[in-house]
């Protein structure tokens, strides 16, 4: 009952994925990144713990395909699993188990990987994926999310979504450079875009506390003149 898709930034080498389900909390489940190693988007019968195996991989060198193949190798019910990656390098890869749930769907190209189940057009995770390919001009955060913007007004999945999230690494921290999750609404993208029209004005100074504090501007509160 999800769809999803992970990029990569070619200019600045930033990492990231978004996925929405009718299920609630996605976000915590569904993707995960590492900074200068890769995005994995792991669904449809949820195995969390694949995602450590496929990032371990990438983490040892392997491409986006090899860390597809790890997961599969790892899985007991391989049938049951939608996976996707992308790597350090721009490299993609999807897979789709045969049990995978109603109208599904993959897409996968340099840069971006894009997977969707119990869709409500099978043609969502294409759309998707060179929906965020014609922008390269734009952030990866607001690619991401225009990628997905372009899956709901498609149809979506068949059920009513109810949860989203949206992850991004930069090459050049190890921490999270936007982390933002609508863990359940009756309209999880509208609630997200608004997250995201207040956080992403101020990502950037949240990242330079952190790494050059002495440079980072005034938090804007009280106390703090």
């Amino acid at each position: 009952m999800t769809f999803s898709v992970a990029g990569r930034c070619a200019k600045t080498g930033a990492l990231g994925a978004i996925v929405t389900s009718s299920s609630p909390s996605v976000g915590a489940r569904c993707a995960w990144v590492k900074s200068d190693v890769g995005a994995i988007l792991t669904q449809n019968v949820t195995d969390p713990r694949l995602a450590d195996i496929g990032i371990g991989t990438l983490h040892q060198g392997y491409d986006a395909e090899s860390a597809i193949r790890t997961m599969k190798a790892a899985s007991e019910y391989p049938e049951f699993r939608q996976l996707a990656v992308v790597d350090r390098n721009g490299s993609s890869s999807v897979f789709t188990g045969e049990r995978a749930l109603g109208t599904n769907g993959e897409f996968y190209a340099q840069d971006v990987a894009s997977i969707g189940n119990l869709l409500s057009d099978p043609a969502i995770p294409t759309a998707m994926g060179q929906r965020f390919l014609e922008l390269s001009n734009l952030s990866l955060p607001e690619r991401l999310i225009a990628a997905i913007e372009c899956g709901f007004n498609m149809g979506g999945e068949l059920d009513q979504e109810h949860s989203i999230g949206l992850l991004v690494y930069h090459s050049d921290a190890s921490f999270a450079f936007v982390d933002l999750r609508v863990d359940y609404s009756d309209d999880p993208l509208g609630d997200l875009k608004k997250l995201w029209e207040i956080y992403g004005p101020q990502a950037k100074d949240y990242k330079t506390r952190a790494i050059e504090p002495e440079l980072a501007p005034s938090y804007g509160v009280k106390g703090d003149e």
